[in-house]
């Protein structure tokens, strides 16, 4: 009898060691989800109203970031990079607090006018978490959006080309218009030389003095721009909005470009053919993103930002205005400023 009872004890003692390991298990199992299961002390997400859109449409892109109140953040610069899309608007909302951690809100409205399958670029948000000094980074997702043109016609298939279609010609009414044309052309032209005798003027146009150089006539009016008091009396729209036009109405005279009539991301295209020199791209880019900021997404610049503008607009015009070089062999040729200092210092070193 007394060995059935020990050996009760002996598998009785291995169940409660089981049991024991098993506890454990669960336990250091249970410590280390709950170690685990802490929130990192920053976290981004971002999303799009629509990833289809057509032409000309608009996306509402949205990056959220979510942080411990001690952290500190770096939200990337105004004219972030979006690929292919431009900025129409900006939103960025006050910080608030949800569940004891800091929210914040960026919302940009985009558009683009290429179709086919495009994707927005991760953003970089750069955190400090103190005491420790060391900046990390954190990327939100890259999304994808298709443009799609507008609808075909719904008419069927391509149809063969008809014949041409003659009209029949009246040789009647054809000369009696003639004669008519011929009749009021000759009213005209009286009539003219009267107009511009009765002005005390000859019959041919006088001759008018050449154009001013397009640099001249931009750098004068952002001359005027600097002395007006729009600044001064929180004009802030309005001063922009003229410092832009200046460029614009520069670069028609300067390139022959319709800038009045594009918008900046079109004007960068069309610039693309231009050999720019000296980073005159670059400043050309941030003053168009700034001044489209400030128009179009009531973005309010800080009072320092207001002389970068400035130097941006009158360093454009310096380094891309016309200059005439007459080299040793006398011919006079045109270049661009830049140019023309390049091959000033290039002439001296030899």
């Amino acid at each position: 009898m007394k060995t059935p009872h020990f050996e009760n004890s002996f598998f009785s003692s291995e169940k409660m060691k089981r049991k024991l390991g098993a506890s454990l298990f669960v336990y250091f199992g249970f410590f280390s989800f709950l170690l685990f299961a802490q929130e990192s002390p920053v976290s981004v997400e971002s999303r799009i109203d629509k990833s289809t859109i057509t032409i000309g449409d608009t996306v509402r892109y949205t990056v959220r970031l979510t942080h411990d109140e001690n952290v500190k953040v770096q939200w990337p610069a105004l004219g972030a990079n979006l690929g292919a899309f431009e900025i129409r608007d900006y939103d960025k909302s006050d910080p608030r607090k949800v569940k004891g951690r800091l929210v914040e809100e960026i919302a940009y409205t985009i558009s683009t006018f290429d179709t086919g399958r495009f994707e927005i670029p991760p953003l970089t948000i750069s955190y400090q978490t103190p005491p420790d000094t060391v900046w990390h980074h954190l990327q939100t997702e890259k999304l994808d959006i298709y443009v799609a043109s507008m609808r075909p016609s719904q008419d069927g298939d391509i149809r063969d080309i008809k014949a041409p279609w003659e009209l029949p010609r009246d040789w009647k009414l054809i000369l009696r218009i003639a004669a008519i044309a011929t009749a009021v052309l000759l009213l005209a032209g009286i009539g003219f030389y009267y107009w511009r005798k009765r002005q005390g003027k000859g019959l041919l146009p006088e001759k008018k003095e050449p154009a001013r150089p397009a640099h001249e006539v931009a750098l004068e009016a952002l001359r005027k721009l600097r002395e007006s008091d729009l600044l001064a009396t929180g004009k802030i729209k309005a001063y922009y909005s003229e410092l832009s036009e200046i460029i614009r109405r520069y670069i028609e005279g300067r390139y022959f470009v319709p800038a009045l009539e594009l918008t900046s991301g079109e004007l960068m295209k069309n610039l693309k053919a231009v050999a720019l020199e000296n980073g005159a791209q670059e400043m050309l880019r941030e003053l168009l993103e700034i001044s489209d900021l400030v128009k179009f997404a009531k973005y309010k610049p800080a009072p320092d930002e207001h002389p970068r503008a400035f130097q941006l607009a009158e360093s454009f015009v310096e380094t891309t205005k016309l200059v005439m070089l007459e080299p040793a062999n006398g011919q006079i040729t045109a270049a661009t400023a830049a140019s023309a200092e390049s091959a000033a210092k290039a002439t001296e070193t030899a």
